[in-house]
């Protein structure tokens, strides 16, 4: 029995709903994708980013689907926006949920203190995070985390955006 579609998608196939595949993060140096490359250059070339202006635009479109954006709250962030993709990866939308209602307790401080690094120290963030079924590495990408402003040139907002190194197992 189908749990649930979202444009013929298996919601209940999610990667994040397997409980056989194991999940592992590291930090990056440095992007290694050159998309993820050319996303920071352009972040460090117009000296940080601004919504409605730099982002989105034509040539980042093809991320749009894996792209998050992230709202600092006391104690936590919000989820402003959350692409296609990321709801494929979950299995449910992301849009305005809490991160500590998303992520495990372990996971959440993790992620949290990477994206409190990003606003604090106002600098990009890379980290490779994999899927593993057994000793396979089943799914990988390269997530960049950046500070950006919202339209309105106040709200600093963390934009995080998914470049799949390996994702024969998501369609």
């Amino acid at each position: 029995m189908i749990e649930a579609q979202a444009l013929g998608f298996v919601l209940s196939q999610s990667p994040l709903r397997q409980g056989h595949l194991t999940q592992t993060r590291r930090k990056l140096a440095s992007a290694t994708h050159p998309d993820a490359q050319a996303l920071i250059a352009a972040w460090r070339k117009e000296g940080g980013l601004i919504l409605g202006t730099h982002f989105p635009a034509r040539r980042w479109a093809k991320h749009l689907s894996h792209t998050v954006l992230l709202e600092r709250l006391r104690g936590d962030f919000r989820v402003r926006l959350a692409g296609f993709g990321l709801f494929c990866l979950h299995g449910f939308d992301l849009t305005g949920k809490r991160l500590s209602e998303i992520l495990r307790p372990g996971e959440y401080l993790a992620r949290a203190g990477e994206l409190d690094e990003v606003l604090s120290k106002n600098r990009p963030h890379v980290a490779q995070r994999s899927f593993h079924w057994d000793s396979e590495t089943v799914l990988s990408r390269e997530v960049v985390s950046l500070p950006v402003l919202a339209a309105d040139m106040r709200t600093r907002l963390v934009l995080a955006a998914s470049f799949w190194t390996k994702r024969d197992w998501l369609n």
